[in-house]
């Protein structure tokens, strides 16, 4: 994997700008997905970004990235875009530093994914009512995660046996 082109930033940071991190990602995973969403908020706007780096195997590395910016100003959408795309691609090891994390990054990485998903379980096996349940599903998010999908089905099932 190539290491990304960085130009220097305020005290002499070295960046990597998400154009070229992007293109370190489509080289290292030409079958990845890049998905957006926006999310208006009153004078906000939230954006979400999602990518896997396989589309073809949904439980290949996934991340998510989100941004919340100002409506006005000269390109206000496509900056919060970009950043959340340039979060999501952190997540899954393209940094801003022009570097790619480490094997060690990346499973404090996976075990901080897996921490997230209990406690989603947890939310999930604790809701009382379907519309609990309906919150609970919507905070997580766009996931194909089997242990969370496979939780929110046994919920919905035990919920509407009552």
């Amino acid at each position: 994997m190539s290491r990304a082109t960085t130009i220097k930033i305020g005290g002499g940071a070295e960046y990597a700008k998400v154009a070229e991190r992007l293109r370190i990602f489509r080289e290292a995973c030409p079958n990845g997905l890049i998905e957006t969403e926006i999310i208006p908020d009153g004078e906000r706007v939230i954006f979400k970004a999602r990518i896997l780096k396989d589309k073809s195997d949904p439980n290949s590395a996934e991340s998510t990235g989100h941004a919340v910016g100002s409506t006005t100003g000269t390109k206000a959408f496509e900056k919060q875009e970009s950043i959340a795309i340039g979060r999501a691609l952190a997540v899954l090891g393209y940094l801003a530093s022009g570097e790619i994390a480490s094997s060690d990054e990346m499973e404090q990485f996976h075990e901080w994914q897996d921490d997230q998903a209990k406690e989603h379980i947890e939310k999930i096996q604790s809701c009382k009512t379907m519309d609990e349940l309906k919150v609970a599903w919507r905070a997580i998010g766009n996931t194909s995660n089997k242990k969370l999908v496979l939780a929110k089905d046994e919920m919905k099932l035990k919920l509407e046996a009552k």
